[in-house]
């Protein structure tokens, strides 16, 4: 299997098996198998908490009070004092001596480190009496665990294995080092004709074993797994193996048929396959980008701008950037250009979602070239995909459409961007007007001249560019329409001490849920703040984390324990509940198929909601509607765990430092210390286009 990969067991052996296996797993496996540095990581099975019965240590909110600092009397002038010698600093100390002491103190050292792992064990193990997981499954040597019909497979002996393997020989690969004997053995070089791809992929457990050479020696037919690529997909997912085991002219041919099934996959499935490549391309962020994005060989350019429309929010900057940079190369070959595409009718229909995906990822000097004229006729075709049409709503997010014709028009270039300027005022102003004197069909009405969504929509995308030009010179005819003026911004809400601190006391609720990642997020939450000097308390189904006293300030933190579930998550409630705290932040440390139960947790008055999952930018709306003065921090891509915590840990540093938040600082201390190159795709509450969009959004709504 693919290394620094934890693929999920599939389902009986099926056309589909290969492709179903990246979807899976890629937001989960990218997001805790890489260090910070972006290097990949073996990734391991977290093991479940068990359960110790401890007696909860109460916790009152009188005893988290801040105290009073007391006033100095007057001026002293402080007395430096030599510290005395110590014997191992001593003159003439014996270094016999000295040296049993630094012994003794590395074993000191060690013991409280045990006894801080120990005590991070029990608060783990300190969950409701009814969460208790079930008991460990077996697992196969891609540290999934192993499935029904496998688990009966162990306990039917040979002849049910064997049935295995002719029925779903990708699992009986998937766990063959579970079934160590000859008959099995047997059984799995039969099924090599069914399954040749699954068989390499087994490689590492088989080569450990007599007789499991000759079964990869038989998968790697070139002309078995020729016949055996179905999508491409497969391929893929053993180019590790394949790579080490293949002739280079054979794995050279081989790639070749595997693009071409991919690429006549994705033109018979767009929707379905789309995904999948997508997932793909992010598996193989470390492979050489000539190895990487060689996939899109067979690709033409509608296929391509189809793949970015339908997966380009979700896929890493660097796969978006690559599948940008191929459909450019692509565009010319076919000596077509983008313009050209946004008004084919095959393409046409994808390009508001591709113009959304080229421009949130940052390209739209790529996706409007040098030419100012062409550039216009663009942003023409993309104000008439993006805009609502003959009343119906827009088939995008209104606030995430304004964000990106603000962000498109965003541009070093002062020619393109004054061409993209004059665009939209041109359209601003036909918008304004009625249908039978701009003969625009596109225009819905509503409520008599000047008031059209497609008015309001570029109005304030106007407003947004304006705010960012900087001093920066606009064109006389966007300027003329005075964007600023009549579609205001709404104001941020501020994050002041205000609202984050009552009594001096900041309280955060922080989500974790009963998965590996869950659990190896919260060991690290744990471990982080009991280095830093943070008391840590298990209570009956959570933890509080008390902060050390500054400033006369405090954090606390009441976190979710793994596979305390419901119970432990109302016991947390009820506690806050008794003591009169109230979370003004809400942290949400799980997968993004978690968040529904984190968006319970958001009230009106929550000051800051930070969203640590994958694609934790698309609960923009619905967070703002629950909390509509919140500030909301999430990414737009992938989430990842060693990021959050740098985040979060400089978070609560200015909060104790400074009673608020300053994004400026939060910002440039972050762009310091954080090397992980997926931090690009986090989006700072202040300056986020769609944030500032959706809030103006509602305010025109109110109005009308």
């Amino acid at each position: 299997m693919l290394p620094g990969r934890s693929l999920p067991a599939p389902a009986a052996a099926s056309p589909s098996r290969w492709t179903s296996r990246l979807l899976l797993s890629v937001c989960t496996v990218l997001a805790t198998g890489f260090s910070a540095s972006g290097i990949a990581q073996p990734v391991t099975t977290t093991a479940p908490i068990t359960v110790a019965e401890l007696p909860p240590t109460p916790i009152h909110a009188a005893e988290l009070m801040a105290p009073e600092r007391p006033r100095p009397q007057g001026r002293t002038q402080p007395v430096a004092a030599k510290p005395p010698a110590t014997p191992s600093t001593a003159p003439n100390a014996d270094p016999q001596t000295a040296e049993a002491r630094a012994a003794a103190a590395k074993a000191a050292r060690a013991a409280k480190m045990a006894e801080a792992r120990a005590a991070d064990e029990r608060i783990m193990s300190s969950r409701a009496s009814d969460s208790r997981p079930p008991d460990g499954q077996t697992a196969c040597a891609d540290h999934e665990p192993a499935s029904q019909q496998v688990l009966d497979a162990l306990f039917g002996g040979d002849a049910a294995f064997a049935d295995l393997a002719r029925r779903s020989p990708a699992e009986a690969f998937r766990c063959s080092s579970l079934f160590p004997g000859d008959a099995a053995l047997a059984a799995l070089r039969d099924a090599v004709p069914q399954a040749p791809f699954d068989a390499v992929g087994a490689a590492d457990q088989l080569s450990t074993r007599p007789g499991g050479e000759e079964i990869i020696a038989r998968a790697l037919d070139l002309g078995l797994l020729t016949r055996s690529l179905e999508g491409g997909m497969p391929f893929y997912e053993t180019r590790h193996e394949l790579r080490k085991r293949l002739p280079k002219t054979d794995l050279r041919a081989l790639e070749i048929h595997a693009a071409k099934a991919l690429a006549a996959s994705l033109a018979r499935d767009p929707a379905g396959m789309a995904p999948k490549i997508g997932a793909l391309l992010d598996d193989m962020v470390d492979d050489p980008p000539a190895d990487r994005f060689r996939i899109t060989m067979a690709m033409s350019s509608e296929d391509l701008l189809g793949l970015i429309a339908r997966i380009g929010p979700q896929l890493y900057t660097s796969s978006l950037d690559g599948l940008v940079n191929i459909l450019r190369i692509q565009v010319k070959l076919e000596k077509r250009s983008f313009l050209a595409l946004a008004r084919e009718e095959r393409t046409r229909p994808l390009w508001a979602e591709f113009f959304v995906a080229t421009v949130a990822g940052g390209r739209a000097a790529s996706l409007f070239g040098t030419n100012p004229a062409i550039a216009r006729e663009l942003m023409r075709e993309s104000l008439r995909a993006l805009l609502p049409a003959d009343g119906k709503p827009p088939a995008i997010d209104t606030a995430v459409v304004i964000g990106a014709l603000a962000d498109a028009m965003d541009l070093d270039s002062p020619a393109i961007r004054a061409a993209l300027e004059d665009e939209l005022a041109a359209r601003y102003r036909a918008a304004g007007e009625p249908p039978a004197k701009t003969g625009l069909q596109d225009v819905s009405i509503r409520g008599g001249i000047g008031d059209t969504p497609a008015r309001g929509i570029i109005g304030l995308a106007g407003s947004l560019h304006a705010a960012r030009l900087s001093g920066r010179a606009a064109t006389p005819a966007f300027e003329a329409e005075r964007f600023s003026q009549n579609h205001p911004l709404a104001a941020l809400p501020v994050l002041s001490g205000q609202r984050l601190f009552r009594n001096g006391i900041n309280v955060q609720r922080m989500t974790f849920y009963d998965d590996p990642d869950g659990r190896a997020s919260f060991r690290g939450f744990l471990r982080q703040h009991r280095a830093q000097g943070w008391a840590l308390h298990a209570q009956s189904g959570f933890a509080v984390a008390i902060s050390p006293e500054r400033h006369g300030r405090r954090i606390v933190i009441v976190a979710d324990i793994p596979g305390a579930g419901d119970a432990g998550r109302a016991a947390a409630w009820d506690w806050m509940a008794r003591e009169g705290l109230a979370p003004s932040i809400v942290i949400h440390r799980g997968h993004s198929y978690h968040e529904d139960a984190t968006m319970t947790e958001i009230a009106p008055g929550t000051a800051l909601v930070f969203w640590g999952s994958c694609g934790g930018h698309t609960r923009l709306r619905s967070t703002l509607e629950r909390a509509p003065d919140a500030l909301v921090l999430a990414t737009q891509n992938i989430g990842v765990s060693t990021v959050n915590e740098a985040l979060l840990g400089i978070m609560e540093e200015r909060l104790l430092a400074d009673g608020a938040i300053d994004w400026n600082a939060v910002w440039k201390e972050a762009r310091g210390r954080i090397r992980d190159r997926r931090f690009a795709s986090y989006k700072r509450p202040d300056q986020d286009s769609a944030n500032l969009a959706f809030r103006a959004w509602q305010i025109r709504t109110a109005a009308h």
